[in-house]
């Protein structure tokens, strides 16, 4: 029983914070990025369709998933990156989140593999709440942001970004639902999508001519809570990668991954040492990535 309310505790915590976050933290965020910066738009010479499915809390009823499915391109007489990046995100027992945007960036490349791009996105929010599903852990639950009726809120969502890449090193950052600042704090519920900031770098080490190591940090702040990721990657010939990392919330991860020509397939393991450690200790992520060759502009190390 002790369990059980351990449980459905942190599952009602991280239901609060990712509705006022929107948006849910992934392990191989960094290999698409336009899901939360626009910038990242047409980065790659290929036409690059991306998804992932994430499986938090693996093996507890009611635990959340989540999916991605990035699809983006670059036009070179443009100077431009076009794409489309859908989520959704089932919080828990009660509550979903469903986001669509269109984004776009734009290009400037200069010598030597240098690029700098700066991105936007436009779309739509969509969160849903049904309390025939809702378990409340204590009445102090209710209040103001709690709905006694199923309940579904659309709202125009917005972002930008800006990225600077060369061979050897890449660094973003991001803000996302930009509406979210016209808000007065009374109108501020469970469903609102607030403001969320986006930050990361990522080097290039090459070790050997078949050896490279990638390390990488992120910072993801919401004004309720803050994320720090760090991790390296090491990348072994053209086909195989395999890397490491921790991030807050008490969460150590690895991730491995294979490449042929056109197909990425990677998987992630996150153990989970904070409060939920004795009854869900794990949580999975499984990436499945295309790249359809095209004409390209100046190309750096960094794709997706």
């Amino acid at each position: 029983m002790k369990k059980i309310i351990v449980l459905l505790s942190a599952l009602v915590a991280s239901v609060t914070i990712a509705f006022a976050q929107n948006d849910f933290v992934l392990t191989e965020q960094l290999f698409s990025r336009i899901g939360v910066n626009p910038a990242g738009t047409g980065n790659d010479e290929n036409v690059n369709i991306f998804s992932l499915n994430r499986f938090q809390y693996a093996g507890a009823d009611g635990a959340p998933f989540s999916t991605l499915l990035n699809v983006h391109g670059y036009f070179d007489k443009a100077n431009s990156g076009v794409g489309l990046t859908f989520s959704y995100d089932g919080s828990g027992v009660a509550y979903n989140q469903i986001q669509v945007r269109g984004v776009y960036a734009y290009h400037l490349n200069f010598e030597n593999k240098h690029l700098l791009s700066f991105g936007v996105g436009v779309g739509a929010v969509i969160k849903t709440f049904d309390p025939e599903k809702h378990i409340l852990v204590d009445d102090s639950e209710r209040g103001d942001g709690f709905y006694d009726k199923y309940t579904c809120k659309a709202s125009f969502d917005a972002s930008f970004g800006i990225e600077y890449s060369m061979p050897y090193f890449m660094a973003g950052a991001a803000i996302n639902h930009i509406p979210g600042f016209f808000i007065k704090q009374e109108d501020i519920t469970t469903l609102s999508s607030t403001p969320t900031y986006h930050v990361y770098a990522r080097g290039f080490i090459p070790v050997t001519d078949k050896v490279k190591l990638a390390p990488a940090a992120s910072y993801y702040y919401t004004g309720q809570s803050h994320v720090v990721d760090v991790n390296v990657t090491g990348f072994f010939g053209k086909m195989f990668w395999a890397g490491i990392g921790y991030r807050t919330l008490a969460t150590p991860y690895v991730n491995v991954g294979l490449e042929w020509e056109w197909l990425r397939v990677g998987y992630s393991f996150d153990l989970n040492v904070g409060k939920l450690s004795d009854v869900a200790w794990t949580s999975h992520e499984i990436m499945l990535s295309f790249n359809i060759p095209t004409k390209k502009k100046n190309a750096s190390e960094w794709d997706d």
